[in-house]
């Protein structure tokens, strides 16, 4: 009998490109998946997987790099030759189930690109590790602020500064625009068409996130998607789009039409969504500029979630002390989108399950937003074993293959002979998000994850319950 590195023995095999849904042995090798077979396998290590799955590993498309100890965070503009490396996100993200996380989302990202990435690969984190380019980025570096238009000249040098990153490895271009509200829709073409140049997609956060003007957003990447020929990837969809426009119809609906009439063109778009309805954003970024009479929240909906007084609601003297203070603060934005909302933007088939990740180190307390460290329990326990949102391999289609695909990763997000062993073992019945809003809280581990193999390495191992 052939001796493999790693055997999982008894669990119920799921593959969502195959559509196995098996109790099997699986074989690892190496950092590949050698063998899935009914007979018994024999290996140097040996987990039991009796009453648990076994899926490929979650992939989390839409995370951000947190920042270093003492650091302001990426929603800040960069300090000169600081890099901001996921440590703290990998570790919460492992132990939620993710052996993959895309950072670099909302047109924030590090920079130069290159020497970014061999840093990040000197590192070692415990799981995979991609970044995007991000649009605001580029712009900072060439002195242009949040409501500055670029003039023709400076596109083409942001367009050229965009396509040295691909070359360099960036997974794609993103774009925070509402972040930076100063970015035409000619500027945004010129960056897209250096992805699809590249063969590479352009991830969005879109302009608006008011619901009545929620579709023009939509309208406006779809157009850029169109023109150039570009892969799409729209970001936290539901955090964009909700709620009803000035003609009394759900937003989410009429977007979902606009996107699939698109796609049945020929366009090629996804869609991230995070299982929460709070939003986190930068107190002192433009999407506060305009006031809350238009937000489904207040002033008094938004928790500190770094700084000093993390953990505090925000009163108005406060929010206008923070608003212009030296450093700026991540903030929660409660009750900001309906839920309903968030589960009929899961329901279309092209939708990925993202977190939108950021936490702070300060000192040994983590900051942030629990969505960093408990989105793909929270999803599974909420929308697929209580909601019934879909059946158990669609969830898992949207935590792993759809994700994959989006990304080119033609051997993650599968669970097949010859694709990679990143592979996520987790009891359905007991997997949930821990995690909640507070100092250390809200990076607290998940239940129900058994263990997490990331290139063939046991990289984690958690009980039913684990502090």
């Amino acid at each position: 009998m052939a001796l493999y590195d790693m055997v999982i023995a008894g669990a119920r095999v799921i593959d969502p490109e195959t559509g196995t849904d098996e109790i099997l042995n699986t074989g690892i090798n190496g950092g590949s998946i050698a063998a899935l077979s009914r007979n018994s396998l024999a290996g140097r290590q040996e987990i039991d997987g009796g009453g648990l799955i076994l899926a490929p590993g979650f992939i989390d498309i839409h995370t951000h790099e947190d920042t270093i100890e003492g650091g302001a965070g990426p929603l800040n503009k960069p300090l000169e030759n600081r890099f901001f490396f996921p440590n703290t996100i990998s570790v919460c993200a492992m132990r939620t189930g993710n052996t993959f996380i895309m950072g670099g989302n909302c047109g924030y990202s590090n920079y130069p690109m290159g020497a970014y990435l061999q840093k990040l690969e000197d590192l070692r984190l415990p799981i995979n590790c991609m970044s995007l380019i991000g649009n605001v980025s580029l712009r900072q570096r060439l002195g242009l602020g949040d409501y500055d238009r670029a003039s023709p000249a400076q596109i083409v040098k942001l367009k050229n500064m965009a396509a040295a990153a691909l070359k360099e490895g960036a997974a794609g271009i993103s774009f925070g625009l509402q972040y930076a509200p100063g970015t035409e829709f000619g500027e945004l073409v010129a960056l897209c068409s250096a992805a699809a140049e590249a063969g590479k997609f352009f991830a969005v956060h879109m302009r608006h996130d008011v619901p009545a003007r929620a579709l023009e957003g939509v309208e406006e990447v779809l157009a850029a998607a169109e023109i150039t020929g570009a892969a799409l990837q729209i970001s936290h969809l539901a955090s964009n789009v909700y709620g009803k426009n000035t003609a009394g119809e759900n937003n989410i609906k009429k977007a979902a039409l606009l996107i699939d009439k698109a796609r049945k063109s020929g366009a090629d778009i996804y869609v991230d969504v995070y299982p929460y309805n709070v939003w986190a954003t930068s107190i002192q970024s433009a999407v506060f500029d305009q006031g809350f009479d238009e937000f489904n929240f207040g002033i008094e909906d938004l928790e500190l979630i770094s700084g000093e007084m993390a953990g505090r609601y925000c009163t108005p003297e406060l929010f206008e002390k923070l608003r212009t203070a030296p450093e700026d603060t991540m903030v929660a934005c409660h009750n900001a989108m309906p839920f309903e909302d968030i589960e009929a933007a899961y329901k279309l088939e092209y939708a990925c399950v993202g977190s939108d990740a950021l936490l702070t180190l300060s000192g040994d307390h983590i900051k942030g937003h629990p969505r960093s460290a408990g989105s793909p329990a929270r999803f599974l326990k909420e929308f697929v074993r209580e909601k019934k949102s879909f059946p158990l391999i669609e969830g898992l289609r949207k935590l792993t293959l759809n994700p994959a695909q989006r990304l080119g990763l033609e051997k993650k997000g599968r669970l097949q002979e010859g694709c990679d062993a990143d592979l996520v073992l987790f009891d359905f019945e007991k997997i949930a998000d821990r995690a909640s809003y507070g100092i250390d809280a809200c990076a607290l581990p998940s239940e129900g994850i058994r263990a997490l193999i990331a290139g063939g390495r046991l990289v984690h191992a958690g009980g039913t319950h684990e502090s």
